[in-house]
């Protein structure tokens, strides 16, 4: 193969022969000299010209082949350029292996030396909770009680101040078993309430074991708990039937399985229950016997539906009657029919509650605002009059969670004179049964500890004609008995 620089200078090889067969023509030598000289002039020229031609060829093949040099030149700079590049990132490789098998090394001989095989070694630690929990609540209460109508100069209108103290402590026990123990101010003869009355003549303020339980809860066993003692209200309930303030004696046992997500029912329970309501030395014991099974639904991600039905069976309940009679329990007044017999006081009517709720739930898209609703009957299946049912209705709308949450809320309830023992009816409303009663409330929560409450009860005796039915002063059965407003400014503190 013919290289460029060869190549073009063999294309000057015909145009010399054609200069050295033509030269004699395009330059003649004069006649006049002799052959000889003539001659060698002319060999002389000849070899000038031929000499000029080459000179002229060769300076134009040294420029072409200087500049594919050149060209060439640059193209090796270029690659030993990108070589050296190379080079230097392979070397900065080398010296990362090279940094970290140092510091292998070294922390192998630091780990060698006596100081670090005597140092033991650290292990991570788990976070546990704390084995006891304080818990504790403050509240601040205005209240005004206010019932008129024309001509009652003895009409309850009163304000005073209120407060109410809770303390007490969590244990974990054992896995899954649990002890709580707390105190409470209030009336020792008054189950009803946990607040104590300022103005007294400044006299000291009792405070009283108010809850004392254990619950067990195994691990191996979610779905079931016992809890024994005083302790509160484990099943789903209202203030028609129990005041809120009680807390109940005895033995609960839960059982609550949860089902599989994808169905629409998500938790059936069952619940046995076993209260001592009033325990005496001689003669026989009150006791409420009876259960719950409750149902969870949600057809929806936003709407939830939980329907408890529960039957309670009040065995012996005078003890309860007597309490109220003898001024051995002030925290409600008897409003339920009672007969003599023997010179003692009875129930006229037997109690046995078949109770039914159901509550439902809508989450409105609004975190703060869900709105719960629930309608509750109530009948005592054992009573000796038609005065024997319940009802009630709530809506609440917002939350008691964050900072900024507000609340609202209206309960009614209209409760007939048997339907349920009086003696363990709510304290705050206007009357325990035989009562209609409406109770609104507004709260605000001010801080996460800190929560702010009007609540407004508004009542009346349903029927006034009945026997212990509750009356405003001066009224004679058969009237209608005038509405009667409590009002609660509350500022509550809690942790």
């Amino acid at each position: 193969m013919v290289s460029p620089n060869h190549r073009h200078a063999t294309d000057y090889l015909p145009f010399l022969n054609y200069f050295v067969t033509f030269s004699p023509i395009l330059f003649p030598v004069p006649a006049a000299e002799p052959y000889r000289g003539r001659e060698s002039r002319d060999m002389t020229l000849r070899v000038s010209l031929i000499t000029l031609l080459c000179l002229s060829i060769s300076s134009r093949l040294f420029a072409q082949a200087a500049d594919v040099d050149i060209r060439s030149l640059i193209t090796s700079i270029e690659e030993e350029k990108q070589h050296i590049a190379e080079l230097q990132l392979e070397l900065e490789r080398h010296n990362a292996v090279l940094t970290e098998i140092s510091k292998r090394l070294e922390a192998i001989t630091n780990a060698t030396t006596p100081e670090a095989a005597a140092a033991p070694v650290a292990v991570p630690e788990k976070s546990v909770s704390p084995r006891f929990d304080v818990y504790g609540e403050s509240v601040m209460r205005l209240d005004n009680l206010r019932q008129s109508y024309v001509d009652c100069p003895s009409c309850p209108m009163r304000t005073r101040g209120r407060f109410r103290v809770r303390l007490g402590a969590e244990g974990r026990l054992a896995p899954g078993l649990r002890a709580v123990a707390g105190i409470s101010v209030g009336e020792l003869n008054d189950p009803n309430t946990t607040y104590q009355t300022l103005g007294d003549n400044f006299s000291r303020k009792v405070a009283t074991w108010d809850r004392a339980y254990i619950a067990y809860n195994p691990a191996p066993a979610k779905w079931m708990e016992v809890t024994a003692g005083k302790f509160p209200f484990t099943w789903l309930r209202s203030s028609m039937t129990f005041d809120v303030d009680l807390f109940p004696e005895g033995l609960s046992e839960r059982f609550s399985f949860d089902l599989n997500k994808g169905t629409a029912v998500k938790n059936i329970s069952l619940q046995g229950l076993q209260l001592v309501a009033n325990e005496k030395a001689a003669g026989p014991d009150t006791l409420i016997i009876g259960g719950q099974a409750s149902v969870r639904v949600s057809p929806a991600r936003r709407l939830s539906t939980t329907a408890a039905f529960t039957e309670l069976d009040f065995r012996r309940p005078e003890g309860l009657l007597r309490n109220q009679l003898n001024g051995a329990n002030v925290g409600s007044r008897n409003t339920n029919e009672i007969i003599l017999r023997g010179g003692e006081a009875f129930y006229a009517s037997a109690f046995r509650y078949a109770n039914a709720i159901v509550e439902t739930t809508i989450q409105t898209g609004i975190e703060s605002l869900p709105i719960t609703t629930a309608l509750e009957y109530q009948r005592n299946l054992r009573a000796a009059s038609s005065y024997d049912s319940a009802r009630s209705f709530r809506i609440d709308v917002g939350r008691h969670q964050q900072k900024g949450d507000w609340n609202f809320s209206w309960h009614v309830f209209r409760v007939e004179q048997d339907a349920i023992v009086s003696a363990l009816g709510e304290s705050d409303w206007h009357a325990p049964s035989n009562v209609i009663q409406h109770r609104y409330s507004i709260s605000r929560m001010l801080h996460p500890n800190v929560i702010a409450v009007f609540t407004w009860y508004r009542g009346r005796t349903l029927d006034s004609r009945l026997p212990n039915a509750f009356l405003a002063p001066g009224l004679s059965p058969g009237r209608r008995d005038p509405w009667a407003s409590r009002m609660y400014f509350d500022a509550i503190y809690r942790f």
